[in-house]
C-alpha cells in the first residue's frame, strides 16, 4: 500500500515538474531566424520581410509552437517560398530551413492573364504579358487548369501528380533547370488524342509520347536518350536534334522509339 501511494506520489510530482519546465519563460520563444538551404534569387535579401510576414508567437513556450500552422502561413504569405521545416533549437529559437521555388511552368488562364507555378502547381506570380523565352517558364498547352480561379499562393487543383511526373523527368534528364528552359520551349497535354504528350524543343524537334500516363519516366527518358544520341546503331554521326519527330509508342512487353525527319 505504501509503494502505491509513494508511486502515486511521484507520477504527480513528475507531471507538476513537466508542466512548470514547459511553461517555464527559459523555453519562452525569443527568436526565429529563417535559413535558406540553397541559392536564392527572388528572395535573396528578404529574410526580415518574410519573418514579418507571419505571427509568430513571442514568449510563448516552443513546446506548443504550432509550427504546422506557421509552414502554412508562410508559404501563403510568400509564395516563392517552400518550408523544408521548422526547426526547435532549444531553448527558445526556430529556425524556419527553407529553399525558394522554380518558376517551372505558365498556364494560360484568359487573354491577358498567365499563372507561373512551380513544379507542384503552386502559383507564384500572375502575368498579364507572357513572352516564350529561354529565361521564362515552360508553356503548358490544353492543360485543363484554365477554368479554375486562383491567386497568388494557391495550388491549381488536381486529381493526379501528372505534370510533376512530367517535371520529375526533365529533371532527371537534365538537372540545371535554367538548361531545361532553354532546350524546351512548351508541352502539349492530349495532343490530338487523349493521353498523347507533345514536347515541343527550342531544336525544332517534336518529342510525341502515346499513353504518357503510364511509364512516362521510363518513355521520356527513351526520348531524351534519342534526342541525345550523336551515333547511330552502325556508328554514323547522327544529330537529332535537328527538326524531326521523335516518336515512343509500346507495345504489349516494350517501348520503344522512333525517329522521323521532318519532310
Amino acid at each position: 500500500m505504501k509503494n502505491k501511494k509513494l508511486i502515486i506520489f511521484l507520477s504527480i510530482f513528475v507531471f507538476l515538474a513537466v508542466i512548470v519546465i514547459l511553461s517555464s519563460t527559459v523555453f519562452s520563444l525569443k527568436s526565429v531566424e529563417v535559413k535558406f538551404l540553397a541559392d536564392t534569387s527572388k528572395l535573396t535579401g528578404r529574410e526580415t520581410e518574410i519573418l514579418q510576414s507571419v505571427d509568430f508567437k513571442y514568449k510563448e513556450s516552443i513546446f506548443f509552437s504550432n509550427k504546422k500552422a506557421y509552414i502554412q502561413n508562410l508559404e501563403k504569405q510568400n509564395p516563392y517560398l517552400r518550408v523544408v521545416n521548422i526547426e526547435t533549437k532549444f531553448p527558445n529559437k526556430l529556425v524556419v530551413n527553407c529553399v525558394e521555388r522554380e518558376e517551372c511552368y505558365v498556364i494560360k488562364l484568359s487573354s491577358n492573364k498567365y499563372a507561373v507555378t512551380d513544379e507542384y502547381l503552386k502559383v507564384l506570380n500572375i502575368l498579364n504579358v507572357y513572352q516564350n523565352s529561354i529565361t521564362n517558364p515552360i508553356e503548358i498547352k490544353n492543360s485543363g487548369l484554365a477554368t479554375q480561379e486562383v491567386e497568388i499562393g494557391d495550388f491549381f487543383k488536381i486529381n493526379d501528380d501528372y505534370l510533376t511526373q512530367i517535371f520529375k523527368s526533365f529533371r532527371e534528364w537534365n538537372l540545371d533547370y535554367s538548361a531545361l528552359k532553354e532546350k524546351i520551349t512548351s508541352i502539349e497535354l492530349d495532343y490530338e488524342k487523349q493521353n498523347t504528350l507533345l514536347v515541343n524543343m527550342r531544336s525544332g524537334v517534336q518529342i510525341e509520347i502515346e499513353n504518357s500516363k503510364v511509364q512516362l519516366s521510363d518513355k521520356l527518358n527513351l526520348a531524351f536518350s534519342f534526342y541525345d544520341t550523336k551515333k547511330d546503331k552502325n556508328n554514323n554521326d547522327v544529330d537529332y536534334t535537328q527538326s524531326g519527330i521523335i516518336f515512343i509508342t509500346e507495345t504489349a512487353d516494350k517501348i520503344y522509339g522512333l525517329y522521323r525527319p521532318m519532310e
